[in-house]
């Protein structure tokens, strides 16, 4: 899809995004389908924002790590994108490392949960520092993550 309407760089080129998963991501399909709906794996929920990425006019990277040095280190590797969405999944808690190369970058991102963290009591690390959290919205979250992000972009705010 490319018109008027598809998000672009300064320089007209497509906005690139990348898309972390974190921790024990790789076990979609094999969750609580009560919490994390019907999602069939990782791949699936990976191919889904990809391929709503590219018909809004953005390419998606997809990256997944257990390991949280990885997921710094491809951050480091790829700070030239134009955004980010990241499920820290369980770097939720203890991921300054993670968080801290994302702020590095200076672009936007956005941190999505399937489930509504903040119900169970628990405060993600990544809060404190994203433009936006998306919670409780099963796979549905990163889609709306993924349009968002490529509208605030296209569009910055004006003070």
């Amino acid at each position: 899809m490319t018109n008027a309407t598809t998000p672009r760089t300064e320089d007209g080129k497509r906005l690139r995004f990348a898309l972390l998963n974190g921790l024990n991501m790789s076990n979609l399909g094999r969750r609580d389908k009560n919490i994390y709906g019907s999602i069939a794996s990782l791949q699936a929920l990976e191919d889904l924002v990809t391929e709503t990425g590219d018909t809004v006019g953005v390419d998606v990277t997809a990256f997944h790590s257990n390991h949280e040095g990885d997921l710094v280190d491809f951050l480091e590797a790829n700070s030239d994108m134009d955004g980010y969405i990241i499920n820290p999944g369980g770097l939720w808690a203890y991921g300054d490392p993670t968080r801290i190369a994302l702020e590095e970058t200076g672009k936007p991102f956005i941190e999505v949960h399937f489930a509504n963290i903040f119900a169970t009591g628990h405060v993600s690390t990544f809060t404190q520092s994203c433009d936006v959290t998306v919670m409780g919205l099963r796979h549905h979250g990163y889609i709306g993550a993924l349009v968002a992000l490529a509208a605030s972009v296209r569009t910055p705010a004006t003070n």
